[in-house]
């Protein structure tokens, strides 16, 4: 007899709930392993054997505490609003179980609250130099990298709801040139950083100025390998216009735990091109129209929440 008010509760109507790691529309579809972006990674939630006929109440009691803290994490709040059941009492029938478990399958990807912010260290990269008269670029000026111990752990970490920010904490004027200070402006200010790269989305700049541009606006999940443009920021200058600065990024594969993961392996590139080139020194004063910054950056992760979930995703490793 399937699930009904007034019935008895059968282990194939808990397994129907439950589901199995893998099976879409169920509750461990969202908590366990999944596939793509469903799946948090966490301990599925056992079946019932079926020649058991019934279930426990402790079975019934995991089953809705583990829904709880799905919808918790997705939204907050106190979770569905449906009570676990205690060893000696009745189990009432729960008219709105199917529709929260649809719930929380629709919103997989959502995530009230992240874990503590985790910043990398400052890393320096190489300088940007060009003579007068010299264009620079456009060069790859640094690479960085956030790499999880597999596909699974990155999939878990976005799905869950964790992110990463790159950030442009100092750019170094090695020569002070007008040039130069510039190529400073364009970085350390109209660029500045990218924030909230997460699952499906991304911040973009954190700078303000210039003119922005590049219409990649998804996250992990919609990176491809090869390099798609996140940010690019042009200077305001008139005696410069052109210069930019560029922000990609890509991902090392798919499919790579064989879960429909998007990668292990996110690669940032910094780019920059530098144009403007004069014929006549002295319109730059006699040190000439040089070009020589250094910048550092840094990336921060905000990993996901740890009170509702514990740690599929592991530590990434932040290069």
């Amino acid at each position: 007899m399937a699930y009904s008010q007034g019935g008895l509760i059968a282990a194939t109507d808990y397994n129907g709930f439950v589901g199995t790691a893998t099976t879409s529309g169920t509750i461990n579809y969202v908590w366990s392993t999944g596939n793509g972006q469903y799946g948090y990674g966490q301990t599925a939630l056992t079946q019932a054997a079926s020649s058991a006929g019934l279930i426990t109440a402790t079975q019934w009691a995991t089953m809705i505490n583990t829904l709880n803290s799905i919808s918790k994490h997705q939204s907050g709040g106190s979770g569905t609003g449906i009570t676990a059941p205690t060893a000696g009492n009745q189990i009432n029938y729960l008219s709105t179980l199917s529709t929260n478990i649809a719930t929380i399958n629709t919103n997989h990807n959502l995530a009230n609250t992240q874990g503590s912010i985790v910043s990398g260290s400052g890393v320096a990269a190489s300088a940007i130099t060009a003579t007068n008269n010299t264009t620079y670029g456009p060069t790859v000026f640094q690479t960085r990298t956030v790499t999880f111990s597999s596909g699974d752990a990155a999939r878990y970490f976005f799905n869950a709801g964790g992110s990463i920010n790159l950030v442009v904490t100092a750019v170094s004027n090695n020569d002070s040139t007008s040039r130069s200070t510039d190529a400073v402006n364009v970085l350390l200010t109209y660029f500045q950083g990218m924030s909230n790269f997460k699952g499906t989305s991304n911040g973009q700049r954190t700078g303000t100025g210039g003119t922005l541009s590049g219409s990649y606006t998804s996250g992990y999940w919609g990176l491809t390998t090869s390099y798609q443009t996140i940010a690019q920021v042009t200077t305001s200058s008139s005696t410069y216009s052109g210069d930019y600065m560029l922000l990609q990024a890509k991902t090392n594969g798919s499919n790579l735990s064989g879960n429909g993961d998007n990668g292990s392996v996110i690669s940032f590139a910094l780019t920059y091109y530098s144009a403007h080139t004069s014929t006549t020194s002295a319109l730059y004063g006699s040190s000439g129209d040089t070009l020589n910054v250094t910048p550092t950056t840094r990336i921060d992760y905000y990993p996901p929440e740890t009170t509702n979930l514990s740690s599929s995703w592991g530590t990434p490793t932040i290069a």
